[in-house]
């Protein structure tokens, strides 16, 4: 009896321990899969999170990057009322050694009648960081009666200008390689006609670049000094007056006599013709004549 017990007692407990064996891996997949699920759920948040921070620093930093500065050529007039245009023209020389500027023309204007007033036009170029300097130094040498400054931005033609320039200049090096390879006659003579345009262009462009860079680095005042009492024009002495006088005088006559010489020479030209013309007067003057003679009774 002890031993059908027993044998019976394990054919029962074997499905039994088989079922638990069973419930506790479906609960360990189960736990293992609700633990996978959260982790995908979380993966996606994190890797939001991530770029989303990434792009405010990326926005942060082109935020904090400086914009270029534009490149303005500068032209500034300038009228002044002074006592004296000549001493006050002293003055502006002065200042524009001071300034490391250039005289660029003067134009001196003297009064040619009663109530005009002695003027000077003068045109400076001055470094643009010393514009404001050098013309409130100006604007300290009389009274201001009219001022303007304009600025015009050259950025844009700039960078084309530089961006034409490097392709050229690749172009030209291109070039420069297909010449020291072998080939006929006609091809080395189409390269080096091409070759040649190129450099033309890279000079004409070069040209206005650097006039560009230069309107950027000087700028241009036109000043005006007008003197505030007109001045009252001197008489020239008689021996300088009766000396022009003969001068226009002997003037007139040569080119009278000249005149008359070329008006000689035209006839002399055409003198064959002005005698034809004569004798056909004079045969139809005695035809006419001899008509009206034999007509009268």
């Amino acid at each position: 009896m002890p031993l059908s017990f027993s044998a019976k007692s394990t054919r029962l407990l074997v499905p039994v321990l088989s079922l638990l064996a069973l419930v506790s891996c479906s609960a360990a997949n189960v736990t293992s899969e609700i633990a996978s699920e959260e982790m995908a759920a979380d993966a996606p948040a994190a890797s939001q999170a991530a770029p989303a921070e990434g792009s405010a620093a990326l926005l942060a930093d082109t935020t904090a990057a400086p914009a270029a500065q534009p490149r303005l050529a500068k032209r500034a007039n300038l009228s002044l009322t002074v006592d004296s245009a000549e001493q006050t023209a002293e003055k502006v020389s002065q200042i524009m050694q001071t300034q490391q500027g250039d005289l660029l023309s003067l134009q001196d204007q003297q009064p040619q009648s009663l109530g005009d007033r002695h003027q000077v036009f003068i045109q400076l170029r001055v470094p643009q960081a010393q514009l404001d300097t050098t013309l409130n130094a100006l604007k300290a040498l009389g009274t201001v009666e009219n001022q303007a400054i304009a600025a015009e931005d050259v950025s844009n033609q700039l960078v084309d200008l530089a961006a034409r320039l490097r392709n050229l200049r690749k172009s030209e090096e291109s070039l420069l390689k297909i010449m020291e390879r072998t080939g006929s006659i006609a091809e080395v003579l189409e390269v080096s006609r091409e070759l040649s345009t190129v450099r033309q262009s890279i000079e004409q462009i070069d040209a206005q670049q650097k006039a560009l860079q230069n309107r950027v680095a000087y700028a241009i005042v036109d000043l005006s000094l007008i003197e505030a009492v007109p001045a009252t024009p001197t008489s020239r002495p008689l021996p300088e007056k009766l000396g022009t006088t003969w001068q226009t005088a002997t003037r007139s006559v040569s080119g009278f006599t000249v005149g008359l010489l070329q008006i000689g020479l035209w006839l002399l030209a055409y003198s064959p013709y002005v005698v034809v013309i004569a004798i056909a007067a004079v045969l139809g003057y005695r035809f006419y004549h001899r008509s009206e003679t034999s007509a009268k009774p």
